[in-house]
């Protein structure tokens, strides 16, 4: 896109020609405030592996994933269960799903009301379970069972000395057990719960750096048409309902606040399209085309300045270009071509103070550069890099992007259009 603008600009301070008439061509509006886009619904394959889920959920080793801190829970005394790595998890290709997860515990025991000390042990726990996905918004799980296998035995110190109390553990985890399925299960339901994925998801749709914008993601609705899970990953479709914000680092705009929410009815689509918008602010443009035509004039003191104050057209003046006393004015309104590309329509133009030889070849300067500006028009799709989007795991398939609105002010050049192609995330 940086190239576009660039070139687009370069092109017009090489003209001299009074109008350059372009076929089918829709010429850029005034707008002080610029249009908003409207976000729609597109159809997102997905393939997320068990351990990015876990990333998004923060299952680390040394997180904390049960604490009884008193004697009211159905434990009867204080217990703190942590990570001690990361876990397992397995699909069967169906509904069912296992877990692995090897953790440590400290209890506290009373005997007659008085502590009995810090009981430590180590086990690794298997836990399998059905998931019940009738909606992105209803996951749930049932039908959970668990076993153990001891890695360290528990022990209790008595007079300095260690006691082995496993088989008191294992008792207490016998007469509690269902009490224990209860708890689990009301945890992970907790956890896959509609209001505990849309906080994830919030976390984790994050603006990026793309080239010299960033873009920010706006991401309103998703709906679950299916969920498959694998051996290692999570496939399926969604539909999403969101569009793109392209922005210039340099606005200081890093995030974008989502607030997305999971519903239940999957949309009918006639088409599949992500909608988005770029605001190139004139200044940026400014520096990028002087420091261009520095270089292709070999002209190290020559200025580039735009006006912008007027609503009709946008003012240019290039010095120095020609030798120190040459003043280029040109007028120009920026115009979308058959709704794929970018071209400008020159309305005025002011070649001054041309020295010697230049001026006597002004005419055949001015013809050649027309000829230029009569041919110029630029496909944005062949400036769009997909190896960074590709590199965070967002693939579109049959890429195809449609510019549809021109807009300009004082402040900014707007592009909005829709990006057609297949969507898939693999993460």
């Amino acid at each position: 896109m940086r190239y576009l603008l660039g070139l687009f600009l370069l092109v017009v301070a090489f003209s001299c020609r009074r109008e350059v008439v372009l076929p089918d061509a829709k010429p850029a509006i005034f707008q002080e405030k610029f249009s908003q886009i409207q976000p729609q619904f597109m159809q997102v394959d997905f393939e997320i592996s068990y351990d990015t889920i876990q990333k998004w959920l923060s299952f680390k080793p040394g997180k904390t994933i049960f604490q009884s801190s008193n004697n009211a829970s159905f434990i009867g005394f204080p217990l703190q269960v942590t990570l001690l790595n990361s876990i397992k998890i397995q699909g069967n290709n169906a509904n069912g799903l296992k877990f692995q997860m090897p953790i440590g515990f400290i209890a506290e025991p009373s005997l007659a009301g008085f502590s009995a000390g810090k009981v430590n042990g180590q086990m690794d726990v298997s836990v399998q379970a059905e998931l019940q996905s009738t909606s992105a918004n209803s996951l749930s799980i049932k039908q959970l069972q668990y076993s153990y296998s001891w890695k360290e035995k528990p022990s209790l110190k008595v007079a300095g000395f260690g006691v082995n109390v496993t088989s008191v553990i294992d008792r207490l985890l016998a007469s509690k057990q269902d009490q224990f399925i209860h708890q689990i299960t009301s945890q992970v339901n907790q956890s896959i719960h509609a209001s505990s994925l849309e906080k994830m998801l919030n976390n984790s749709i994050r603006s990026m750096p793309i080239n010299d914008f960033m873009i920010h993601p706006k991401v309103n609705q998703i709906a679950l048409a299916q969920l498959d899970l694998g051996t290692s990953v999570l496939t399926g479709t969604a539909y999403v309902n969101s569009s793109l914000e392209f922005s210039q680092p340099m606005e200081n705009r890093n995030t974008l606040s989502n607030s997305v929410k999971l519903i239940s009815q999957v949309p009918s689509l006639t088409n599949s399209s992500l909608p988005f918008s770029v605001d190139l602010n004139w200044e940026y443009l400014r520096q990028m085309v002087e420091s261009q035509w520095r270089k292709a004039s070999n002209q190290p003191s020559l200025s580039l300045s735009i006006d912008r104050t007027n609503k009709d057209f946008v003012q240019c003046e290039i010095k120095g270009y020609k030798g120190k006393a040459s003043t280029f004015h040109f007028n120009f309104i920026p115009v979308l071509v058959e709704d794929k590309k970018v071209s400008i329509r020159l309305v005025s133009k002011d070649l001054q103070g041309l020295g010697f030889p230049s001026s006597l070849f002004k005419k055949s300067i001015i013809r050649r550069l027309e000829r230029n500006l009569a041919s110029f028009s630029v496909d944005p799709t062949s400036f769009l890099d997909m190896s960074i989007w590709r590199e965070k795991g967002i693939h579109v398939e049959s890429m195809d992007l449609n510019l549809e609105t021109l807009q300009w002010n004082q402040d900014a050049l707007h592009l909005s259009g829709k990006m057609l192609g297949k969507w898939f995330i693999k993460k």
